[in-house]
């Protein structure tokens, strides 16, 4: 039996929410199934072997790598020093980077549709493990209920 861990990633809404003329795209929300060691809290657990155990730990770890890589690829296109997932501060923001050139919001649409398609590359590589996840939640849970 294997513990799994569920957890969502979507990019950090700041500082975008101070740059007001970045447009976030819709639909970068993705959910992760994570593989962890001892049930810890309401994790459930499922039945897997060894080498499904493995393999889930492996693409959990490559699709949260590229998630986080397309994330910050974004961010520096951005002048964005800071990475995601840690508090933003707004002082280190340069929000006068495009400030005076012209195109930045040409340019930002593009920086967030190559990370949207990066994104959303990396999750068709991982929904078949995520699905094979949840096919087996649903029938324990319902074998359980």
């Amino acid at each position: 039996m294997t513990v799994v861990h569920r957890t969502t990633f979507r990019p950090v809404p700041r500082p975008w929410d101070t740059l007001s003329w970045v447009h976030v795209p819709d639909g970068l929300e993705f959910t992760l199934y994570a593989v962890v060691e001892h049930r810890a809290g309401r994790n459930p657990v499922v039945p897997a072997t060894h080498d499904e155990e493995t393999l889930w730990r492996w693409a959990h770890d490559t699709f949260e790598t590229e998630l986080r890589a397309a994330d910050a690829e974004v961010r520096r296109a951005h002048g964005i020093r800071t990475r995601s997932g840690f508090m933003v501060d707004v002082r280190q923001v340069r929000l006068r980077r495009y400030d005076l050139i012209p195109g930045r919001g040409k340019r930002s649409r593009r920086a967030w549709e190559h990370c949207a398609a990066r994104m959303h590359a990396a999750d068709a590589l991982y929904r078949p493990i995520r699905e094979e996840i949840e096919a087996r939640l649903a029938r324990t849970g319902a074998a359980e209920s």
